[in-house]
């Protein structure tokens, strides 16, 4: 009892003391256009994630739009080179199969007086215009994507009244124009989930995700009771994750971070304690689902934060389903690394739960008191 006491305590102090702070978003948000004499595409970079010595930094924060708008001509003249390189670095683009060239628009700098777009949190964003002329003929136009690891592309194209949001990681493309040899558009085939079933697979696939998965499996190593507990987590994580990308709830992402990490202590802990899974478990398994469907709404919401409320079904519904696959990937694979050690598993139990312990201890501390250290 004094144990849950002083959890709880400690759930509450965290909450209280944590400070939400923003950080640049490395992925691009892009809309296409069909004109009559040429195809675009268009969104807001952010500055930080543009520019070679701020982007890919991990947890990296912003730039101020106050500041990058007082910014001297030259300042503003290399942003704009800069963003242009990167772009050029990371996005590809084809059609039948060859290289479509395009140029770069920032309309931003077209306003008397020059003005970059508002954003809640002084983030300064630019917004940028890929222009192509429209090529005649059969093909397919496509984006490839050449982000570094776990960034994203992603497009938002309409055609009349029919909307898309496709997205894809480094190393794939999107096509987001067909046209038969008579120059007219033709259906392009939407896959339902866009990329987003490999963005839900690969966040699990971080640390303390896996670690809270295997703390589940390490009590109890059976299919049923795993597949009970898997099915409230993914429940509880798809509650919050959709009241949270459709704006209904606003946490504080640090917040978040920190109560994540203690949920892993307390699953490796509370392993440590008993042998039995028992109804307190299965509560806490759901209560925990509800906390790390916020984590991964941290992620989510600002990758879909330019796209309207009437196209987030499909991404939330992919980004579940590679949650779940991501899931039983571990479990099956916490299942065959068991097997040859079955005559220790209560060694393994014991000592898996222990590291699952003192990483997440180890993780709350360094989210509250060393935001910027690398520990893990």
């Amino acid at each position: 009892m004094h144990f849950v006491r002083f959890l709880a305590c400690l759930f509450f102090t965290l909450g209280s003391i944590s400070m939400a702070r923003a950080h640049q978003v490395p992925s691009v948000e892009l809309e296409f256009l069909k004109l009559d004499a040429e195809w675009r595409l268009e969104g807001q970079m952010d500055i930080a994630y543009m520019l070679p010595e701020t982007r890919i930094i991990p947890g990296g924060p912003p730039m101020s739009r106050a500041a990058v708008m007082k910014s001297p001509p030259e300042e503003l003249a290399r942003i704009r080179k800069e963003t242009e390189n990167t772009l050029r670095k990371l996005i590809r683009l084809t059609y039948a199969g060859k290289d479509l060239p395009w140029r770069v628009a920032f309309p931003d700098f077209e306003k008397d007086p020059f003005e970059l777009p508002e954003e809640a949190g002084d983030v300064a964003l630019i917004t940028v215009r890929m222009e192509m002329d429209a090529v005649p003929g059969a093909g397919e136009l496509r984006a490839h994507w050449s982000g570094e690891q776990e960034t994203e592309l992603i497009i938002l194209t309409e055609e009349g009244d029919n909307a898309n949001v496709v997205s894809t990681l480094p190393g794939g493309s999107l096509m987001l124009l067909k046209q038969t040899d008579a120059g007219k558009s033709a259906p392009v085939e939407k896959p339902v989930s866009g990329g987003w079933i490999q963005l839900g697979f690969h966040h699990v696939m971080g640390p303390d995700h896996v670690l809270f998965i295997l703390g589940l499996f390490l009590l109890a190593p059976a299919w049923k009771p795993l597949m009970n507990q898997s099915l409230l987590f993914t429940l509880a994580h798809s509650i919050t994750l959709a009241l949270a990308v459709f704006g209904l709830v606003h946490v504080s992402g640090k917040w978040v971070e920190h109560l994540i990490a203690i949920s892993i202590a307390w699953v490796g802990i509370e392993n440590l304690l008993t042998r039995k899974l028992g109804r307190q478990r299965l509560i806490l398994v759901f209560c925990f689902g509800l906390l790390h469907g916020l984590g991964f709404a941290t992620v989510l919401a600002e990758k879909l934060g330019g796209i309207p409320r009437d196209q987030l079904t499909g991404p939330l519904l992919g980004f579940n389903v590679g949650v779940e696959l991501a899931q039983i990937s571990v479990l099956a694979a916490a299942f065959l690394l068991l097997l040859p050690l079955r005559k220790y598993k209560l060694q393994v139990q014991t000592l898996g739960s222990a590291f699952i312990a003192l990483a997440g201890i180890s993780w709350a501390v360094q989210r509250l008191f060393f935001p910027g250290s690398p520990l893990f």
